[in-house]
């Protein structure tokens, strides 16, 4: 069980409260999705549960905690490991052995575990997680996706009572979230583990929680079943994304349909619309392409890339993009979608083939060069990161870009707003939450109005609202 009484945190240098007058209780074997905006308090309030706040991190703390017996105000990290296991939103955040069999291996290593026991903890982590075939694979190698999969893997291990995952499934394909989501409702169910699933796509995971909780300002604005806050008012504007099928019957209630209840799932509403549905019909795309046919800015011609002889990222890719085109590059995990971006600004260079950029050879520039055209959000926005704050961060960029301090001073406030940025201009960035960092770097991109903008995932870790914002400011 946990219980929390009055709890509030504030980060060491900071004035905005991150946690305020907290309130909550959780039964065991409760399966619940903690949500809310980016900086809302959701990842403070999960280190709370773990004591990494306040032994890491610092800052004031003031109420009551107690997980599992423990108050992880007072109890050591280490010995709260054993009850209450955490996986990050960023995995690079808790990786740091040399290949998957050795990272699951280590929290048990260090915590005292027999070598027999942690033998069979790791065939059995890598079983259920299904990365048998990542046992001896280095780390720095696997993609995002894979990454994260060894992370939940490490923590399970340790066979927490209390599970917290702070979006697990950000960086995987819709496949592998399927699967990383079936095997945490398994565990809950099977097992009895508590569940405290940090999440902003409710659409992947409603249908499987017992209990919905929003967090805002640090305060909790809603608290109870999926079906009861879904069909309230508490979370209207304040940016969290409304699953689609939900959406459509609250547009149809507001019309005067009646009917009764909002569904979960695709199921669920079938069976409530069904009675409603006077006539069906199939819509056909009109087959008019918006394709633009300027003149090409991206050339890839019989592109091959190796990072050995064994690993084979790209294989005979050619496509052309024109000035103005708005293109999208998916795949699975670890399909090379990442590899393919890293060669559009000269980070990586072809193994065979080639790739041109606005008329320039990608084989024979330097990135320097190429950065006069090119601008990348990287998947990890710690890789921008570097500067003392915010308003340093972009500064930077603008700066190389040869503006005078007002010209770059009216930019800067320009690209805050933009990507409201204004209340952490003075915070440093590695220290914001995962979509706030997110937001730092690309506003660092964006801010030097490149020709071609490449983003790797660039809505990670963001609440629906943000996206929403972004994708309108792309467009």
């Amino acid at each position: 069980m946990i219980e929390i009484a009055n709890l509030s945190f504030t980060y060491a240098g900071n004035e905005t409260t991150a946690l305020e007058h907290v309130d909550l209780r959780i039964d065991d074997g409760e399966f619940v999705l903690l949500t809310g905006p980016s900086g809302g308090g959701k990842s403070s309030l999960a280190r709370c549960l773990n004591g990494l706040i306040p032994h890491f991190h610092g800052g004031h703390i003031s109420g009551r905690i107690a997980v599992q017996g423990l108050d992880p105000i007072r109890e050591s990290t280490k010995k709260m490991a054993s009850r209450v296991g955490i996986v990050f939103q960023d995995p690079e955040n808790q990786l740091i052995a040399m290949d998957a069999e050795r990272e699951i291996a280590f929290p048990m290593e260090n915590l005292g575990y027999g070598r027999d026991l942690i033998s069979r903890r790791v065939e059995e982590s890598l079983d259920t997680l299904g990365i048998a075939h990542l046992r001896y694979r280095p780390i720095h190698e696997l993609s995002g996706g894979e990454k994260q999969k060894v992370a939940i893997a490490s923590v399970l291990a340790l066979h927490p009572e209390v599970l917290i995952l702070d979006e697990p499934t950000s960086e995987l394909d819709p496949k592998s979230a399927e699967d990383v989501l079936a095997i945490i409702q398994r565990l809950n169910d099977e097992l009895g583990i508590t569940i405290i699933l940090i999440e902003h796509r409710l659409d992947r995971v409603i249908h499987l929680i017992d209990r919905l909780i929003v967090i805002d300002e640090g305060g909790i604005v809603a608290d109870g079943t999926p079906r009861e806050i879904l069909a309230g008012p508490q979370i209207s504007g304040i940016g969290i994304g409304i699953p689609p099928i939900v959406r459509v019957v609250q547009e149809l209630i507001v019309k005067g349909i009646p009917i009764q209840g909002i569904p979960l799932t695709v199921k669920e509403a079938r069976l409530m619309l069904d009675p409603h549905v006077k006539q069906a019909g199939a819509w056909a795309a009109s087959g008019v392409s918006n394709h633009n046919r300027q003149k090409p800015i991206i050339g890839v011609h019989k592109l091959w890339h190796a990072y050995s002889p064994e690993v084979v990222a790209l294989k005979d890719i050619s496509f052309c993009v024109g000035e103005g085109d708005f293109v999208a590059i998916m795949g699975r995990n670890a399909s090379g979608k990442t590899t393919l971006a890293r060669h559009l600004n000269g980070l990586l260079k072809p193994t065979r083939g080639h790739v041109q950029i606005n008329g320039i050879g990608t084989e024979k520039s330097t990135v320097a060069q190429l950065a006069r055209h090119v601008g990348i959000a990287f998947q990890n926005p710690n890789d921008h990161l570097f500067a003392d704050t915010v308003e340093l961060e972009i500064l930077f960029t603008l700066k190389r870009l040869g503006l005078e301090r007002k010209p770059a001073q009216v930019k800067l406030e320009e690209v805050l707003e933009r990507f409201h940025l204004q209340p952490y201009r003075n915070q440093y960035p590695r220290a914001l939450s995962g979509g706030e960092r997110q937001r730092v770097a690309l506003a660092s991109v964006i801010a030097a109005e490149p020709k071609v903008l490449v983003m790797d995932e660039p809505t990670r870790g963001m609440e629906y609202r943000l996206k929403a914002e972004l994708m309108e400011f792309l467009n």
